[in-house]
């Protein structure tokens, strides 16, 4: 049995008048099945260091869907976010939406909803930044009753769109990023979903939880939300 990850020095303290990054999602935010408190906005914290005050507001199992079965929009976290006036918003929802028993009858409304949740930050008075991202794969069809191919085309093809519609930056691409290290064809454009685990090294549950990355996956998503947030940042010095 390897030993179990030993907790990191804490974060030093925000400075006074650190730029604000809202990390706003699901419980990929959250950072589910990470250890040690590892997830993705804790590491992005570490990153950009005490001249950024990163919050979660990430709460698992919710969906971006008005009439899904648990929406964002309910929650406490969804209230102290749009609340936030952050600097920086980083959104990513859209993999509880892929339930079995919600997408078919409701994934006509995904991009008007998606397009109000970004209203409603593009009307902080600090003018965020706002940020999308694509989604990591879904490694097994079935798994939390999440369809492949929702997540892994639809949600693809929907996300830009949105995006670009709703005059931002193409979205962050998780999906890229995991395909690169972990590729998977199931439930693309052109192949069937497969319900046979794929193991991944940056995901969950030693690699077979099939949607929430592990530390690894959450740190390298961190960096690529990072990337994007230090080069914004240095263009916008300019």
């Amino acid at each position: 049995r390897l030993p179990a990850p030993r907790p990191r020095p804490p974060l030093p303290p925000p400075l006074p008048g650190a730029t604000t990054v809202a990390a706003v999602g699901d419980s990929i935010t959250a950072g589910y099945l990470s250890s040690c408190g590892q997830s993705y906005p804790h590491q992005l914290q570490r990153m950009l260091g005490p001249a950024y005050r990163v919050t979660n507001f990430g709460v698992g199992g919710t969906t971006l869907l008005r009439k899904g079965d648990r929406p964002y929009w309910n929650t406490s976290a969804f209230a102290s976010a749009s609340a936030s006036n952050a600097d920086v918003v980083v959104l990513m929802l859209g993999t509880n939406d892929a339930k079995r028993w919600q997408w078919p009858k409701l994934h006509g409304e995904y991009e008007g909803d998606y397009g109000a949740l970004i209203s409603v930050f593009k009307r902080m008075p600090s003018k965020p930044a706002i940020f999308l991202m694509r989604p990591p794969p879904l490694y097994r069809d079935g798994v939390y009753g999440m369809l492949q191919v929702a997540v892994n085309s639809d949600l693809q093809r929907l996300v830009p769109k949105v995006a670009k519609d709703n005059g931002l930056a193409p979205p962050i691409d998780l999906f890229g990023l995991f395909q690169g290290e972990c590729p998977i064809a199931s439930g693309t454009p052109g192949h069937a979903p497969n319900a046979t685990d794929v193991v991944c090294d940056w995901v969950g549950a030693n690699g077979a939880d099939g949607c929430h990355p592990n530390n690894e996956g959450y740190g390298r998503l961190a960096e690529l939300v990072w990337q994007l947030i230090t080069r914004s940042a240095a263009r916008s010095s300019l």
